[in-house]
């Protein structure tokens, strides 16, 4: 079995949207995926209701506090600290995905061999190493228990991507790995891809840095296209994650009619093809 869960629009806002999105997809939502910044004083209460029940699972966009170099300095760490406080005193499990995508060469943040000139926000990948361990050892030793460590980056493997073997800062700073990936459809240059061709590569990459580490899918969608078949991509990436990818252990869904349609319901055709993938990993 497969654990499930999704970032749905309108949650932040109304966390029954969450609830909801389960009933129409006929499986539990055991995860709540979220995206905060050094602006955000959360847990919030929507926070705190997303999570009864569930694992929060944090998109944490550090990269708007500091540079990679400012963060192994320790220069944020009083911030830091009440941030701590704050996860600590929620008590319930949250995952924390810092510099998600950080591998991706369209992010402020990547890790490049030239630091942080090419990009305002990044570093060197032994400033990646050294921001990431600094981080999660100020916020352990804030007495910290509830959260995890998800080395998170993109599924995309093409040149301008940094590689992960670069940046990955060791298993005694990691508790999970996580990978977001996309099928885009055709046009703009891209074109309609299985699930299995999106993840296959990067997903043997990660698994072979720590061979014991479970993997999360924290972000994943699919395009309504009118030359596919949205549901029967659904249920093909079901069975493939379900036959190739035994490490999985989670998978988060992306709910939002955004840069493409990636709501569940785009058409009857993709809602069907999704509940019916979903049931046979949820173990329904």
């Amino acid at each position: 079995m497969v654990r499930l869960g999704a970032w749905v629009e309108g949650m932040d806002a109304d966390p029954s949207v969450l609830d909801r999105y389960a009933e129409q997809l006929g499986v539990p939502m055991d995860i709540a995926g979220i995206f905060r910044g050094p602006d955000d004083d959360w847990p919030y209460p929507g926070d705190v209701e997303l999570g009864e029940g569930r694992t929060l699972l944090v998109s944490w966009h550090l990269d708007e506090k500091a540079d990679l170099a400012g963060w192994a300095a320790g220069d944020q760490d009083g911030w830091l600290r009440e941030a701590a406080a704050r996860i600590r005193g929620h008590g319930g499990p949250v995952v924390l995905r810092p510099w998600a995508e950080m591998n991706g060469d369209w992010v402020g943040f990547q890790p490049t061999p030239r630091g942080a000139a090419p990009r305002p926000r990044g570093g060197t990948y032994e400033e990646f190493i050294g921001a990431w361990r600094h981080v999660v050892e100020t916020v352990r030793s804030c007495g910290v228990t509830n959260v995890k460590w998800a080395f998170n980056p993109t599924a995309d493997t093409y040149p301008q991507t940094t590689p992960v073997e670069a940046l990955y800062p060791g298993d005694g700073h990691v508790d999970l790995l996580a990978l977001d990936g996309y099928n885009w459809g055709d046009g703009r240059g891209l074109t309609w891809r299985s699930f299995a061709d999106i993840f296959a590569e990067q997903y043997a990459r990660l698994t072979a840095l720590a061979p014991d580490l479970p993997v999360w899918i924290a972000e994943t969608g699919c395009a309504e296209d009118p030359g596919h078949d949205k549901g029967a991509w659904w249920r093909q990436a079901l069975r493939a994650l379900d036959d190739d990818f035994p490490a999985v252990e989670a998978l988060v869904l992306f709910e939002a009619d955004k840069e493409r349609d990636w709501r569940a319901d785009s058409s009857p055709g993709a809602l069907a093809g999704l509940r019916e993938g979903l049931s046979a990993v949820a173990g329904g």
